[in-house]
């Protein structure tokens, strides 16, 4: 008599839990282009100089989301960017063909539910991501001569997925790092 009673007595905890949303938690993807390079013309050019000046810049704007997981893409630019945050953080980078955005889109959302995550990708391929993370609505178009974005997409656990825009706004003590628009 008293061990079903305890059955529903979980079964009701949990369905409250779940009610209440405590859970699930929300998918966060934190989103960067590459730092400044050295050639717009050379497809898998390094960072410049400013470039590696931003990246290392981008180590204590970005460590206070604690990352469960670093993606870049095979190119070696979003890798440099990522490398000092990776040296910091102990991660890994996990590197993913450029042409990948929608499958690591759908990746993202299979294997890190309910983390947060922060991916260095390309501003042409931004847009294709952010839907693929379920965003809908406008997005702006990412322009070839800014840096200093991040895009914040939050994913909740219904699914519901929002985008949030914010600039980077590294201190001039970051070495000179120019700031776009």
């Amino acid at each position: 008599m008293l061990l079903p009673f305890l059955r529903y007595l979980i079964r009701f905890i949990a369905a409250c839990v779940f009610a209440l949303g405590l859970g699930a938690q929300d998918t966060t993807v934190v989103l960067l282009r590459h730092a400044e390079r050295q050639s717009l013309w050379d497809g898998d050019s390094p960072l410049a100089a400013a470039g590696r000046r931003r990246a290392q810049a981008l180590v204590p704007l970005l460590t206070p989301f604690k990352p469960a997981a670093l993606y870049a893409s095979d190119l070696v630019r979003t890798q440099q960017t990522l490398a000092p945050l990776a040296t910091a953080l102990a991660l890994k980078p996990q590197i993913r063909a450029r042409d990948a955005s929608g499958t690591l889109a759908s990746e993202i959302l299979r294997e890190q539910r309910g983390h947060t995550v922060i991916v260095c990708w390309h501003h042409d391929l931004m847009k294709k991501l952010v839907r693929g993370l379920g965003v809908k609505g406008a997005v702006p178009y990412w322009p070839l001569d800014v840096y200093d974005w991040l895009w914040i997409v939050r994913v909740s656990a219904k699914g519901e997925a929002t985008l949030e825009t914010r600039r980077q706004e590294l201190a001039p003590a970051a070495g000179g790092v120019p700031q776009a628009r």
